[in-house]
């Protein structure tokens, strides 16, 4: 892979041209102050709680997500383009509070300092957009916070993660593993084994020569090895799983072809059989391919192995129109729908035959999350649900799954309520924040894992509207 290509490929990254902000009106539904944004940090506010936080919930939910959607007139047109915010929600014996702070990226910095969009997003082209040096001028940070090595880790998809500080939310600086890796794609779902070694992809699908970068770093955040494996045709890859012995990735049938911007440049292509792409954890070599029909895929589950054969849970969608068309609509605050709900499937790989078996479990589920103790074993998966109907088109619902009966448990929070993606403690907790659009208020609850139907336990929420976000995790007090 050549960097001039690389860069190249990160420079196209853009489609719809920025609106002016008033271009939304005032007739936008309810549920869009969910899309609003964020112009400025927001500092520590006391939350209102009901019920009883329980001890073993003590600690910090983070999330990060899209925040900066509008500046100098101008508004981002898809949900993947602003900048992020890392939310913090501390929740402790004397109550509850939030507060928020931008990622203090490259891009950032440049463009508070010039007052103006100077970027082109994955879905929007600015006006007069400066040149790009890197694809670090791209980088948002939006998409996730994991903690690693005392720190937390700001991620994005196309270039470097940001450190970031637990306490303060102070942006420590770019995550360096190497020198050769800086820039390079490091994606938002990175992977923990038992040892607590973080596992990672980078995806380049908009390069001269589409490639997959795979990662392994320990846990004192050394990194073990690296390896760029040249891929068939430029799939996007979004997620990967991981058991004792292997990785493996989706190469899908969402294929980026040469286009004056990414997000057009993706096209579905259901006559392109996706790839599961088996690598050895050992030393990244491929161990097989096995073409599956076309498919599309955010958000794995957990895997496991039982002899040649490999089992994992996915989200799987009909096609990639959620990220073309639906994730524009959103940001753009406009009604649904967006796409059809994900299916939650299983996959069985026969690795002798390069088989694989996939087979529905007849419930949507997106935003998958399961015990991290016990990575490599059929649990159950948490996950957000019930899209579909909502006045929003966004998830209502906590739903718990087992991924070998398909028997599901779930929790409806209504039609004016929109749900994040929760987070498994293993003290038996399940930790989510959510928006309640017509309250305007955004808010944590907490749910017992063994009874989700019952609902909260406890509800913090305050007078306070954060935009949706992607991905975030839970440190405890005791960690």
């Amino acid at each position: 892979m050549e960097r001039r290509e690389f860069l190249k490929g990160l420079a196209a990254m853009a489609s719809l041209h920025a609106l002016p902000s008033l271009a939304l009106g005032e007739s936008a539904p309810a549920w869009s102050v969910g899309f609003d944004g964020l112009t400025s940090d927001q500092p520590r506010l006391p939350m209102t709680v009901e019920g009883t936080i329980p001890q073993a919930c003590f600690g910090t939910l983070y999330r990060n997500g899209p925040t900066l959607y509008e500046r100098a007139g101008e508004r981002y047109q898809h949900w993947f383009d602003p900048d992020g915010m890392i939310q913090a929600f501390r929740l402790g014996p004397d109550g509850a509070s939030h507060e928020g702070r931008f990622v203090r990226t490259r891009k950032y910095e440049r463009e508070q300092a010039e007052g103006r969009f100077l970027f082109n997003g994955a879905g929007t082209q600015v006006a007069n957009p400066a040149p790009p040096r890197s694809n670090q001028d791209f980088n948002v940070a939006n998409i996730n916070i994991q903690p690693h090595n005392g720190e937390l880790l700001a991620l994005w998809e196309a270039g470097s993660a940001y450190r970031i500080d637990p306490e303060t939310l102070d942006t420590r600086g770019i995550q360096a593993w190497h020198d050769e890796l800086e820039g390079v794609p490091f994606s938002a779902h990175p992977r923990f084994d038992e040892r607590g070694d973080m596992w990672n992809i980078g995806s380049v699908p908009f390069a001269g020569t589409p490639t997959l970068v795979l990662y392994h770093v320990n846990a004192t955040g050394n990194m073990v090895k690296y390896h760029a494996h040249t891929l068939d045709f430029s799939g996007y890859t979004h997620d990967f799983v991981l058991t004792p012995r292997y990785l493996i990735a989706l190469n899908s049938s969402a294929v980026h072809e040469k286009a004056p911007t990414f997000i057009q440049g993706i096209q579905w292509r259901p006559d392109i059989a996706s790839q599961l792409l088996v690598f050895d954890r050992e030393d990244f070599s491929l161990v097989k391919t096995i073409e599956v029909p076309a498919s599309f895929v955010f958000h794995f589950g957990n895997a496991w192995e039982s002899g040649n054969t490999i089992e994992f849970t996915a989200a799987a969608y009909a096609d990639s129109r959620f990220m073309q068309q639906g994730m524009h609509q959103l940001a753009q605050q406009q009604a649904g729908p967006y796409h059809d709900d994900p299916t939650l499937v299983h996959y069985k790989l026969d690795l002798t035959s390069g088989k694989a078996h996939i087979s529905s479990l007849e419930t949507d589920l997106e935003f998958p999350v399961f015990d991290r103790r016990q990575p490599f074993s059929p649990q159950r998966l948490y996950g957000v649900s019930g899209g579909q109907g909502t006045l929003s088109g966004l998830p209502s619902s906590i739903v718990s799954v087992d991924p070998r009966s398909g028997s599901m448990t779930r929790y409806n929070y209504g039609e004016h309520v929109i749900v994040e993606e929760p987070q498994y403690l293993p003290s038996g907790y399940l930790v989510h924040s959510f928006l309640d659009f017509n309250k305007r208020r955004t808010g944590v609850a907490v749910l017992r894992t063994a009874a989700i139907e019952e609902g909260p336990v406890a509800t913090m929420t305050m007078d306070r509207v954060l935009p949706l976000g992607f991905h975030g995790c839970f440190v405890s007090q005791s960690s």
